[in-house]
């Protein structure tokens, strides 16, 4: 995905889920590792961080 795909994707998760995007995004990494998604698990960990870098924003 590109990065502006991510972020994008990562905002529309906080419109479903709140504050708890990030344990969503948490979930479905963990569920894509075990089966053995590693592209899509390296996705799910990439809007993970741009759900951190967005809580940071918000903090400033």
């Amino acid at each position: 995905m590109q990065n502006a795909t991510i972020i994008e994707f990562a905002r529309q998760l906080v419109v479903v889920h709140g504050a708890k995007a990030s344990e969503e995004a948490a979930v479905h990494e963990r569920i894509c590792t075990k089966y053995g998604a590693e592209r899509t698990a390296e996705t799910w960990r990439s809007v993970q961080t741009a759900l951190e870098d967005m809580k940071g924003n918000c903090l400033h």
